[in-house]
């Protein structure tokens, strides 16, 4: 039982948990930084409460804490991160195995069709799991190693829920490519309607934004944003609302929401994957 699950595991951990280590790190250095950084943070504000800069950060992205540091670096480097480690597991999930005729070897052994997906998937759904661990441990880290940081209340635990909504919107995504894979079973189909898939809505987001700032855009603005997986669970806004308003502002809807559409994924990729008549491609 779970062979595959602990063999992906074994070979995979250390690939699929790079980005966790890089925000941990990351996380780590901006908590460091803060001490010299505080005597600038008025000037950067006034900065950064520029429509412009608003339209791309959104009205949270404040520099007034450790906290607001941490969240504007750190969720605009994950999301970039996460695109790449998203492609490249949806590729090699399935349609980089069919190319390297590996699958038929692999489905050679008594091993069902549904379970070879369904446990690469919980593997890396188990390594990534680390993102929100390790990317919070850093700060934890540095606020215990470096003198005179002060999170706010519920800063930290803030900073997890944030990071851990980011997480599950990862994971959707992470599903919906899977099942681009599955259906089109070709590496660079996986790749470019994958890439479309995440490229073109962290795209429509920023634009999304830009478009607010403009007089009477604001229903474009908004068509955007909803159009845009990366408008939900937006992490940095969740850390700082929590901060401000408490636990109870927290988006529990938007988070079902965006896991119901990661679980119809990955069942739709099953039921394909293990419906010879519903793929495109055929083994060699």
């Amino acid at each position: 039982m779970l062979e595959i699950y602990t063999k992906q595991l074994r070979k995979k951990w250390l690939a699929w948990s790079a980005v966790s280590f890089v925000t941990a790190g990351f996380s780590l250095l901006m908590v460091a930084l803060w001490p010299g950084f505080e005597p600038y943070v008025e000037a950067l504000q006034q900065m950064l409460e520029l429509p412009f800069y608003e339209a791309i950060l959104g009205e949270a992205s404040g520099l007034t804490s450790v906290e607001g540091l941490l969240t504007m670096e750190l969720f605009i480097l994950s999301d970039i991160f996460y695109m790449g480690v998203i492609l490249l597991f949806g590729v090699q999930a399935i349609s980089r195995e069919v190319d390297s005729g590996s699958l038929d070897f692999m489905l050679s052994f008594p091993v069902n069709r549904r379970r070879f997906l369904l446990e690469k998937f919980l593997a890396f759904l188990t390594v990534t799991a680390s993102f929100p661990i390790l990317t919070a441990g850093g700060a934890v880290l540095g606020a215990l190693i470096i003198p005179g940081i002060a999170f706010q209340p519920r800063g930290l635990m803030a900073f997890f829920l944030g990071l851990t909504s980011r997480w599950v919107l990862y994971m959707t995504l992470t599903a919906i490519v899977v099942l681009i894979s599955v259906i089109f079973m070709d590496t660079g189909k996986t790749l470019g309607f994958g890439g479309l898939l995440l490229g073109g809505s962290f795209l429509l987001d920023i634009l999304a934004g830009l478009f607010s700032i403009a007089e009477g855009m604001e229903t474009i603005a908004d068509l955007l944003q909803y159009s845009s997986f990366y408008y939900y669970l937006d992490g940095l806004e969740i850390t700082d609302q929590i901060i401000k308003e408490g636990y109870g502002v927290f988006p529990l809807g938007q988070l079902v929401f965006i896991a119901a559409i990661g679980v119809l994924a990955i069942l739709g990729a099953l039921l394909i994957f293990d419906n010879p008549f519903g793929q495109k491609r055929e083994f060699k």
